[in-house]
């Protein structure tokens, strides 16, 4: 059984008080979970161009929740970021 992602939640969506989280529990952000995140957000694109083309208040929701995943990708790349800075001084991202 998948666990429910809950560092966005418990952080409030802020990656410093996300990052503190991780370093007290010595755990990691796997690139995976950077990926997951972008899938996500993707997934809903199609859907979202027909609403924003269409105009008007419908599909205010699936708009919302566009916009909460994009926030979370943006959350875990910048945990991934701080991460690699900490180990080695530099990153990819």
């Amino acid at each position: 059984m998948p666990r429910r992602a809950e560092l966005f939640e418990r952080a409030n969506g802020s990656v410093l008080k996300g990052y503190r989280l991780i370093r007290k529990r010595g755990a990691n952000i796997p690139p995976m979970w950077i990926d997951r995140a972008s899938e996500s957000r993707c997934g809903l694109h199609r859907e979202v161009a027909r609403i924003l083309q269409k105009g008007g208040r419908k599909g205010l929701s699936t708009l919302r929740k566009w916009e909460e995943r994009y926030q979370k990708e943006c959350f875990y790349y910048g945990l991934r970021v701080l991460l690699e800075l900490e180990r080695k001084g530099t990153t990819r991202y």
